[in-house]
């Protein structure tokens, strides 16, 4: 590698937080990302199923809307991340870390971006099937590029490890956006 590039591609994964406290991170990420689209739930079903006004509110949005998009994207890389370990090899430890701290850093982007639901608070399910893939997609994608460049895997077998993550990714947002879809037109 060039100096330019050693530079730039410092080691994230030398110093490590503990995992327990990655998932605490990646788990208010989540909430925060979806804050906003919880908090219009929480209203819409508040009115139409009368529910008590101390409980729709955004506290509990932040909290409440963190829990399914956790679940799912920590079975998703217990699935994902043990196969890897068991077909492939190499310092998968390393690349499940990277991936937290990239979801957490796009979650944290998607929150800044969703500021836009305020103004458009009817239009956040289209919004959100469009930009939550295409965000964490493209930085998970910027992740493996980094990986690949570390090494952390033979280069002979990194295929394998991209299109395990980025599919499992693009599954995970296929199922929500089918979902959202169905749940959209049945309301």
């Amino acid at each position: 590698m060039t100096l330019i590039t050693e530079v730039v591609l410092i080691n994230i994964a030398k110093k490590k937080l503990p995992m327990a406290v990655i998932g605490i991170f990646v788990y208010l990420s989540y909430c925060a990302m979806s804050m906003y689209v919880m908090r219009g739930d929480l209203a819409y079903y508040g009115y139409n199923l009368t529910l008590a006004a101390w409980f729709a509110n955004d506290v509990w949005a932040f909290f409440l809307g963190g829990i399914i998009p956790t679940v799912v994207f920590y079975l998703l890389a217990w699935f994902v991340f043990r196969s890897l370990s068991i077909k492939v090899g190499g310092d998968i430890a390393s690349i499940r870390y990277g991936v937290c701290l990239t979801v957490i850093a796009a979650n944290i982007l998607l929150f800044a971006i969703k500021f836009i639901y305020i103004a458009v608070p009817l239009y956040a399910p289209v919004i959100n099937t469009i930009i939550d893939p295409v965000i964490t997609l493209g930085a998970v994608a910027l992740y493996l590029w980094y990986a690949f460049k570390m090494d952390y895997v033979d280069k002979s077998r990194f295929r394998q490890v991209a299109m395990y993550i980025m599919g499992a990714f693009l599954a995970a947002y296929g199922l929500a956006a089918i979902v959202s879809l169905i749940t959209s037109l049945a309301a």
